[in-house]
């Protein structure tokens, strides 16, 4: 990865994310949330930020930013993909949410990212949180990024993984055909679709067959 220099200007055609860091067990899944989505964008900035209630000497701030940068470095390490992202490191003081927006703002952020250690309801770490309140504040979408719950959630019934018959059957026919023989008449008593039509939809009412809907 690639830092960005305090001279460059943000580019107005880049997607930008901005990925606000606790010093915590949060980061974690932001960070690695964010990078996903960067990996799959490219030419994605990354803008790393830790929000401070004081001002720091320039001896804290440079030790910090190190420390910032060697996380990124093990990061870009230890998840292949990562090596040529562009990311800006910043430390601001001030109010969390407010110096967040902030930052999103002159970056022009795509989305910003943050991590959560609590869970697995969403209560638990939505409500009266940072999160909460930069939903409300942030000028771009806000991704909470919560740990895989160390023991599966359980569902009634029971959520199965994707059967690869059924993989196959919607690759080779583009989505038109979303399950194999095997599961085209229980499934579809339950599932009716239609993928991958143009925008605008034909103004036409539809007409749900077995295969899905048709136009």
């Amino acid at each position: 990865m690639k830092a960005l220099s305090q001279e460059t200007e943000p580019r107005s055609d880049r997607f930008s994310i901005v990925v606000g860091l606790a010093f915590s067990d949060a980061d974690g899944p932001a960070f690695d949330q964010a990078a996903v989505i960067a990996m799959r964008i490219p030419g994605t900035a990354l803008h790393l930020v830790h929000v401070f209630d004081r001002e720091l000497s320039v001896e804290r701030s440079r030790e910090l930013v190190g420390h910032l940068r060697l996380y990124a470095n093990e990061k870009a390490a230890a998840t292949s993909g990562l090596a040529g992202i562009s990311v800006g490191i910043h430390l601001r003081s001030g109010k969390t949410v407010r110096e967040i927006v902030q930052l999103a703002t002159e970056v022009s952020a795509d989305l910003v990212v943050l991590g959560s250690t609590r869970g697995p309801h969403l209560k638990h770490w939505i409500v009266g949180s940072t999160a909460e309140r930069l939903i409300a504040d942030a000028p771009c979408p806000v991704l909470v990024a919560s740990p895989r719950p160390k023991e599966p959630q359980k569902h009634e019934p029971v959520i199965e993984p994707p059967c690869p018959d059924c993989v196959r059957a919607r690759a080779a026919s583009g989505g038109a055909q979303w399950w194999c023989e095997r599961h085209s008449h229980s499934a579809n008593m339950g599932h009716s679709y239609s993928y991958q039509q143009e925008l605008p939809f034909a103004s036409h009412d539809s007409e749900v067959i077995p295969t899905g809907i048709a136009f």
